[in-house]
């Protein structure tokens, strides 16, 4: 499974539908000093005292002595987890899914347009909405998922073959290719350096609903002609489609040179050595536009995410539907056969 066009998708997705009327970036740093793009960034970003997670959060191994590398963000993610060769890393904050009907819509129009019955989309919505995070490591085809706040009688759906789930941590869980879950839970077992991606994803925006970095390749062949070399979103699907994104280049660019890139991203502006992009959607707007969004390549890209939902785990209800024979008692809780 390529999660990798997931990412990719997804960034485009929100940097090129339905960009709207003008966005003061000072006032947008005045009211969320921690976005990817504000000078005083740094210093509003603190990781938990002590590396500790937070209440609910991923509580697996961490670096206990002083002067060693905080390896854990403000939202609780061990990002020693991640490849440290990524190319790119997100994270996705599911605390508000079980009570956002317009989140709920985005996600069974993009699960209908992969092909899946209602019944597939209404286990991936409750899977998401069952854990408290899910972060991904994408490097080349390799995938990592962990995946935060999971409840101790949830049922994982059957693995493709050559995959593999492990315990890490209360109520986490590592899940990926084999050899990629047995590296990162060494990472875990350990005092590992972070990788380039991973120490930014350390101090991402802590709140952000959603979270992807990227190498430019990930950015789309475009950008990479432009010359950007790194991109950095934030963005929320919970009531309202917004985005606040950054595309990093080596030194200032040329305005001129990158002007045909440049109209494609709508409402952006070219500060220092980036360039910054917002787009904002209310839930009517994007409604009526989910099924053009859903159909174009964008939305098929943001699908791929649909597709790697099915293999996170589900509360075991009335409602959940198996397809296959569940194995209890198991280190990593009850799980089907495959």
């Amino acid at each position: 499974m390529k999660l990798r066009v997931f990412v990719v998708g997804l960034a485009w997705t929100f940097c090129l539908c339905g960009q709207k009327k003008g966005f003061d970036f000072a006032e947008a740093c005045f009211r969320n000093p921690s976005l990817p793009y504000c000078p005083n960034r740094d210093f509003v970003i603190k990781p938990p005292k002590g590396g500790a997670p937070s209440s609910g959060a991923y509580s697996g191994a961490s670096p206990s002595t002083a002067g060693q590398a905080i390896t854990i963000d403000a939202a609780g993610i061990d990002w020693r987890f991640a490849d440290p060769s990524a190319d790119a890393l997100a994270a996705l904050n599911c605390s508000k899914l079980p009570g956002s009907s317009f989140a709920h819509s985005v996600i069974d129009q993009l699960a209908s347009n992969q092909g899946l019955s209602p019944a597939e989309a209404q286990n991936i919505f409750r899977a998401l909405s069952g854990v408290s995070q899910v972060a991904l490591s994408v490097r080349a085809d390799t995938v990592l998922i962990l995946v935060t706040g999971r409840a101790a009688d949830a049922i994982l759906p059957a693995l493709q073959s050559g995959w593999k789930s492990i315990p890490v941590g209360e109520h986490a869980l590592l899940i990926g290719q084999a050899a990629a879950v047995d590296q990162a839970s060494r990472r875990l077992s350990m005092d590992s350096a972070l990788g380039e991606l991973p120490q930014t994803a350390q101090q991402r925006p802590a709140g952000s609903e959603f979270w992807v970095v990227g190498s430019a390749k990930l950015a789309g062949q475009e950008a990479v002609s432009a010359g950007v070399t790194r991109f950095e979103l934030t963005a929320s699907i919970w009531d309202r489609l917004t985005s606040d994104a950054a595309f990093e280049f080596a030194g200032a660019p040329d305005p001129s040179a990158i002007r045909p890139w440049l109209s494609t991203l709508g409402d952006a502006q070219v500060e220092g050595n980036a360039v910054l992009a917002r787009m904002s959607m209310d839930a009517d707007e994007t409604r009526r536009n989910l099924t053009q969004i859903a159909m174009s390549p964008l939305g098929r890209s943001l699908g791929a995410f649909i597709q790697s939902a099915r293999y996170l785990p589900v509360r075991d209800t009335a409602a959940t539907v198996h397809t296959k024979p569940v194995i209890y008692g198991l280190d990593d809780g009850p799980r089907e056969v495959k």
